[in-house]
């Protein structure tokens, strides 16, 4: 049977019940070698372990678990997940939670204010090769693919860890017999150099598929896997569908407003974050009152600051 290997990243939304757990704003600046080292002592010394399939939370991380389900019914493959705190790691590994992510202007970054364009890439490098991070699996993207062989990947992953990840990704498309079934589902203009994998998912498809933009790319992952009977996994038919879904999605329509719980805000609101890491505030009120919903100023801003921490 065909292998067909999953790329999902990890969410700083995490279904545990720690109150304290390690997280990389707490480890001083240092060269990233160093800080590498330290982090992973910090990390190594966590008491508890969690499988990393339910560890991680959020409607993105739900369908991308449907879309595991999926790729599982029907090919042969694995499961890996970026993650900013442990390096790559697959859904059937036991890890600690942790606080770190390589999303811009977080307290938990990898990438702090000043740090050099090419930090999140060399931290990421840095995690393949620190010990006490070793799971048991691949350690490296390059590594998930059978060299020579027929296998296909499919990514939906954000903008910020594919440019922490680039040149492994590169890397892995040169170990596939076809670089062309190395697919990278993701919203905006394609990050330098993935150009050629780049399945480019408008937001308005949401109206087609359902859910937020959160899960967007990870549902048009969905029904580029259910068609896969009738066309190849292959990055040229991926974007035939996502072209194929748009001729019928339209445009976001305006509704007539209705006021949601501070419950359903505040979880809108982590999804939201996950998929647009540098939204702020206005935007995200916007966005939400885009989806035909009613909020109050003062109150979603506070709502926003409870959320950001439900999401770290």
């Amino acid at each position: 049977m065909q292998e067909v290997h999953l790329v999902l990243s990890c969410t700083n939304r995490k279904r545990s019940s720690e109150l304290s757990f390690p997280r990389l704003g707490s480890v001083a600046p240092a060269p990233v070698a160093e800080r590498a080292e330290q982090w992973a002592a910090v990390i190594s010394e966590s008491p508890h372990r969690y499988l990393v399939s339910s560890l991680y939370g959020g409607e993105y991380w739900q369908i991308g678990m449907k879309l595991a389900a999926d790729i599982g019914s029907q090919f042969d493959g694995q499961v890996s997940v970026i993650s900013a705190g442990l390096g790559l790691i697959g859904i059937d590994d036991e890890v600690p939670v942790y606080g770190a992510t390589f999303t811009n202007g977080h307290p938990d970054s990898v990438a702090q204010d000043g740090a050099p364009p090419n930090f999140r890439r060399r931290w990421w490098n840095e995690l393949a090769t620190v010990e006490q991070l070793g799971f048991g699996g691949p350690r490296r993207l390059a590594d998930i693919a059978t060299p020579g062989a027929d296998d296909g990947v499919i990514v939906c992953v954000g903008r910020d860890y594919l440019h922490a990840v680039v040149e492994d990704m590169l890397e892995l498309s040169k170990q596939m017999m076809d670089p062309g079934r190395l697919v990278i589902f993701a919203a905006g203009k394609p990050v330098v150099g993935l150009e050629d994998h780049w399945v480019q998912v408008p937001g308005a498809l949401r109206l087609v598929l359902g859910g937020s933009l959160a899960s967007t790319s990870v549902r048009t992952a969905r029904a580029f896997v259910h068609q896969a009977t009738t066309a190849p996994l292959e990055v040229g038919n991926a974007r035939r569908l996502v072209a194929t879904l748009g001729a019928g999605g339209g445009d976001l329509p305006k509704f007539d407003r209705r006021r949601a719980s501070d419950h359903e805000v505040v979880d809108w609101i982590v999804d939201h974050i996950s998929a647009e890491p540098n939204s702020n505030k206005s935007l995200a009120l916007r966005a939400f009152r885009d989806l035909g919903f009613a909020c109050e100023q003062q109150r979603f801003g506070r709502l926003f600051s409870k959320a950001q921490d439900a999401a770290t």
